[in-house]
């Protein structure tokens, strides 16, 4: 049986003195000397400029995070669906078949994704949401590398985008794992999961009650059934199950921890969890949120 891995999260970015006193150095200003009369019109007009380098650099790691993974998707091909049904969870699941539905039709160029990162092993697409990003394995050696790592490699701070990973105890199952956990950032620009963040407050899951899952081998129609916020400094999530009686023990106990259910989906095969920061009650708040695959076709 895997392990049951600590959930993981950002840490804190200290030394915003110092970066403050590098932005004022650049503008030509000293903070630990005191300004003379000749200029004060420029110390009165350095906190504006400061607030626009700190705005810059803030938001640099976001325009370069959306222009990569803009790049990333033209090179892997992958054209969004145009014509996305409607199809929520609380309407029978099934009525739509996978050869109805535009999203189990899309392709990707695997071979050109594996050039660009050799850990990549999936793709995942949740329609009405920005959530468009290839998968990569996170190392049993470095399970956080993809915590600020983005899928072309490059790591910037304080809001590096980071990549949707899966987690470590995964590596030797992968998405074929009988409970594969997927982590994303919750980004201020609503990129990464940030859109799965609020999933536990009502009314909010149903709006994208759906995912879906690609492999070169395999595609998966999720649904998001449920969801539930939870402190990462103390919560463990089981990434897999001796059989299938203690996966669904698993699953009656997510589904009594959970603040949003759509329904219980009874027996199942596989349970996926998707993981995000959304910082409420705990300062290391995630936000969990549920499903299992109600269509899977492989490929021939």
């Amino acid at each position: 049986m895997g392990a049951a891995p600590a959930l993981a999260g950002p840490g804190g970015v200290g030394a915003l003195r110092l970066r403050r006193a590098r932005i004022l150095h650049t503008l030509g200003v000293d903070m630990f000397s005191t300004p003379t009369m000749g200029r004060r019109t420029f110390i009165l007009l350095a906190p504006f400029a400061v607030a626009a380098a700190a705005g810059g650099w803030l938001c640099a790691p976001y325009l370069q995070g959306e222009c990569e993974y803009a790049r990333v998707r033209e090179i892997a091909g992958a054209q969004p669906p145009t014509d996305v049904a409607d199809a929520s969870n609380e309407r029978k699941p099934a009525a739509t078949t996978a050869d109805e539905d535009p999203c189990m039709d899309r392709s990707f160029d695997w071979n050109a994704l594996y050039q660009i990162n050799s850990d990549v092993i999936g793709w995942i697409y949740i329609p009405n949401t920005p959530i468009d990003y290839p998968i990569v394995q996170a190392p049993v050696d470095d399970p956080e590398r993809y915590l600020h790592t983005t899928f072309e490699g490059a790591v910037s701070y304080p809001n590096n985008q980071g990549s949707i990973y899966l987690d470590a105890s995964n590596a030797g199952d992968g998405l074929n794992a009988s409970a594969p956990l997927l982590y994303g950032h919750q980004q201020l620009n609503g990129s990464m999961f940030s859109a799965l963040s609020n999933n536990h407050i009502t009314g909010v899951l149903e709006e994208h009650d759906q995912a879906y899952v690609y492999t070169p081998s395999t595609t998966w129609r999720i649904a998001l059934f449920a969801a539930n916020a939870v402190d990462a400094s103390t919560e463990t999530v089981q990434t897999s199950f001796r059989d299938a009686s203690e996966l669904q023990s698993m699953l009656e106990e997510k589904l009594s921890e959970s603040e949003v259910i759509l329904y219980d989906p009874g027996h199942i095969e596989q349970l996926w969890t998707f993981c995000t920061c959304s910082y409420g009650i705990w300062q290391n708040q995630r936000t969990l949120t549920y499903g299992y695959a109600i269509e899977r076709r492989d490929a021939t």
